[in-house]
C-alpha cells in the first residue's frame, strides 16, 4: 500500500469477504494489552478479540483471529503463508509503560495531542510512530533496549549501556503468540 495515495484500510478480508473493523489507534493498544495479559485465558482472550469487528464476526473464528493480527501488523496480504520459523523480535518499547514518552513526542514532533484527538487510523499511528526523530526519548529508549551489550568491545562502554538498559527495562516481554497456541484456542 502507498499512503500517499491510498486510504488506510477500514476492513480485513476473511475467506474472501469484508468485515469492518474498529480502526482508531487507541482500540488498537487496547487490542495489544489485552493479548499481553497473562490474567485473560485465550479462549476467553478470543471471544473479546472478536469485539474489533464491526459489522458482524467472520464464520472462522480462527481466521478472523489472524486477519486482526495482520492488521494489528500493518500486513495487508490476504491469505498470506505466516512464517512461524522467524525469530520473535525484541520487544523494544511498551504502550502501557513508554505511554509519556510516545505521548510527549507526539506533541513536541507533530504538535499532535493523544489525548484530545477524536479519531487516528491505527496504520496513520503507527507510521508516525515509525517516523519520530532518533532525539525523541521513546526512540532513544528503543535505541538502548535494542543494543546487544556483547557485542561492545569497549568494557565501560557495555557496562554505561547495561546501566541504561536496567534503568529503562521493560517490565514483562510482551511474546508472540504461536500457531499451536492459536489452534489450541479452537480445539
Amino acid at each position: 500500500m502507498n499512503i500517499l495515495f491510498e486510504e488506510f484500510p477500514e476492513t480485513v478480508r476473511v475467506n474472501g469477504k469484508s468485515f469492518l473493523i474498529e480502526t482508531d489507534f487507541r482500540e488498537w493498544i487496547r487490542f495489544i494489552q489485552l493479548v499481553d495479559d497473562d490474567e485473560v485465558p485465550w479462549k476467553i482472550k478470543c471471544q473479546l478479540l472478536l469485539q474489533w469487528y464491526v459489522d458482524g464476526i467472520p464464520d472462522d473464528i480462527e481466521a478472523a483471529v489472524y486477519a486482526l493480527g495482520d492488521f494489528l501488523t500493518m500486513n495487508k496480504e490476504d491469505n498470506e503463508e505466516n512464517d512461524n520459523s522467524a525469530p520473535v523480535p525484541k520487544q523494544v518499547y511498551s504502550f502501557k509503560q513508554d505511554a509519556g514518552c510516545i505521548y510527549s513526542a507526539f506533541r513536541e514532533v507533530y504538535n499532535i495531542n493523544l489525548q484530545t484527538i477524536p479519531y487516528m487510523h491505527w496504520w496513520e499511528f503507527q507510521t508516525l510512530f515509525a517516523g519520530l526523530p532518533e532525539h525523541t526519548e521513546i526512540k532513544q529508549r528503543i535505541m538502548y533496549r535494542s543494543i546487544d551489550p556483547r557485542s561492545i568491545k569497549d568494557k565501560d562502554e557495555r557496562k554505561r549501556i547495561e546501566k541504561i538498559q536496567r534503568a529503562i527495562e521493560l517490565k514483562k516481554s510482551r511474546r508472540k503468540m504461536t500457531d499451536y497456541e492459536i489452534g489450541d484456542m479452537f480445539a
